[in-house]
């Protein structure tokens, strides 16, 4: 019964001619919802999305088995392998690799939406989380059943539903035994939290689910309210307007600027940081700057506030050894990309000199532009609309003999490959 909502859900906002992404780890949520989207929409339309991270002796059976079941239901199977090892973080770069994967894939395929099977539990536990470590109203509001490009149909129904389902259609699924380790934090609450609560309330799930709503309809009122008034113009705050507005809304107008730098790369603000932020926006001086985290500032000047990377211009010249790091950019030799964007190269050997180098601008620099003749870098990153501070700690790639190859992001030079041309050298950028 509790399945026909997830399905009136889904079918009203899909049509059988619309391609989707569902990300399949081959656990039993996603593989119920996998096995739903087959049993209500087209196969040919069902992008299976599996990523398989290597740190499972099992993990490599599970990518066979879905490959295989893929090939056998007619449902596009698509599936990447973690090939390095994530020192740091595992799960926070985990995921960045899964969701680059999936955005790749939602471009290639043209999809209407990236399917996910995270259900009502999951809401639970990031709403309890996110009130332990301290959030923001839209991040109090846990997890959405819509969010962009994301659907998550399965928000509204518990664990032990998806299990029941699962069981009741014979679904095969494999079980990730890390689920179960209380090392991770959120395994604490989904073992201990959580059942304490179903048992004072069986129901409980509904309650949080309508604490979430309620959240979203008051941050989304908020956010309307900071548009109607403009409040925000080209990412820049008129402090004379927001001096006349109420503490709340100043706050969401500076959560709004970082969750647009938040895009591109992570700023983490503290509530300490929003204090002083509001402090010298609400103060009688002309010029102040506060400073944040990761090279950040929020600066003040004369009637409008703005938050930007301060850069320091250091010149570099660096050997590219399949990986180069800094602030603001990660770029990797890597195996594959189904990738088309400026964030991607694909170069042949033999037209070029290697080794790679990394450097930053110099002046006079020109990229030879593929089937565009020549450009000056100094005019790509003005249309391009770089900040300032940033132009000469861009990083360039360019082969030994000089040849500028790429400006990641932005521009590919006459070198760069087809897909169906020769080449042995693949690139990938990511903005941190």
């Amino acid at each position: 019964m509790f399945m026909n909502e997830v399905i009136s859900f889904l079918k009203s906002k899909l049509s059988n001619d619309d391609k989707v992404i569902v990300a399949c780890s081959g656990g039993s949520d996603s593989m119920a919802l996998l096995h739903l989207m087959l049993d209500n929409f087209p196969n040919h339309n069902i992008i299976c999305a599996h990523v398989n991270h290597k740190v499972r002796k099992q993990s490599d059976k599970e990518y066979e088995y879905l490959k295989s079941f893929c090939e056998e239901t007619n449902v596009i199977f698509e599936g990447m392998e973690i090939s390095t090892k994530i020192k740091h973080n595992f799960e926070s770069e985990a995921r960045k690799i899964r969701y680059t994967f999936f955005d790749c894939l939602y471009n290639k395929y043209q999809a209407k939406f990236i399917i996910t099977a995270h259900h009502a539990d999951d809401l639970m536990e990031t709403i309890l989380m996110r009130l332990t470590r301290g959030s923001n109203l839209s991040g109090y509001a846990g997890i959405k059943f819509e969010e962009g490009k994301f659907l998550r149909p399965f928000i509204s129904i518990t664990k032990q539903e998806i299990l029941e389902y699962v069981k009741t259609n014979n679904i095969k699924y494999y079980e990730d035994i890390t689920n179960s380790q209380e090392s991770h934090t959120r395994n604490k609450y989904r073992h201990k939290v959580l059942p304490f609560l179903k048992k004072e309330n069986k129901d409980v799930h509904k309650k949080y689910l309508k604490f979430s709503k309620t959240l979203l309809e008051y941050d989304n009122f908020l956010e309307k309210y900071i548009n109607d008034k403009e409040l925000i113009v080209n990412n820049k705050v008129s402090t004379e307007k927001l001096i006349k507005e109420e503490y709340i809304v100043q706050k969401k107008v500076l959560e709004l600027l970082v969750k647009e730098i938040q895009k591109n790369n992570f700023l983490e603000v503290s509530d300490k940081n929003v204090e002083n932020m509001l402090n010298i926006i609400n103060s009688s001086k002309s010029n102040s700057i506060v400073n944040l985290s990761n090279g950040y500032i929020g600066k003040k000047s004369y009637n409008t506030f703005e938050i930007y990377k301060q850069v320091i211009n250091n010149d570099f010249n660096v050997v590219f050894n399949d990986r180069y790091e800094d602030d603001n950019w990660v770029i990797l030799n890597v195996d594959n990309s189904c990738e088309k964007s400026n964030f991607v190269i694909r170069l042949n050997s033999e037209d070029i000199k290697l080794p790679l180098i990394i450097r930053n601008r110099l002046n006079g620099d020109v990229i030879k532009l593929k089937n565009l003749g020549s450009k000056k870098v100094k005019d790509i990153f003005i249309d391009s609309k770089v900040d300032k501070d940033e132009r000469n700690s861009y990083p360039l790639v360019v082969d030994s003999d000089g040849n500028i190859l790429w400006i990641p992001g932005l521009k590919k030079s006459k070198f760069d490959k087809e897909k169906d041309e020769k080449y042995d050298i693949i690139l990938s950028s990511e903005r941190k």
